[in-house]
């Protein structure tokens, strides 16, 4: 006697879509954010306050068939990641930079006293 497995249900693998479909999404607005820095401020600031992806809870594996798509979105993932290291050492470095150019901070400041009491 053969017992086929199950197919999987449709509500099971429609979750799992979307779950993907919102990491997806979360991927490539990290990916806009890191085009947008290196464009200008104010789009980074805009694309930067985008609502982030929450991890969906009680799913269940993943479907086979789903497989190959969250191998590409978990790609996609690594590669942001990396990218957005990449960018924290860079701003570190000319953060450095720009601190050596600006001099010494003197060790006290000029202040202003208001006695008119």
């Amino acid at each position: 006697m053969n017992v086929a497995a199950p197919a999987p249900a449709p509500d099971w693998v429609s979750a799992w879509e979307q779950a993907l479909h919102d990491l997806e999404l979360d991927v490539e607005r990290a990916e806009a954010l890191l085009r947008a820095v290196h464009a200008d401020a104010a789009s980074a600031a805009k694309t930067a306050s985008a609502p982030v992806w929450v991890a969906p809870v009680g799913l269940g594996l993943l479907p086979q068939s789903l497989l190959e798509r969250a191998r590409e979105v978990h790609t996609r993932q690594l590669a942001v990641a990396h990218e957005i290291a990449a960018a924290a050492v860079r701003s570190r470095r000319e953060l450095a930079v720009a601190r050596r150019l600006a001099g010494p901070v003197p060790a006290s400041r000029p202040m202003f006293v208001d006695a008119s009491f």
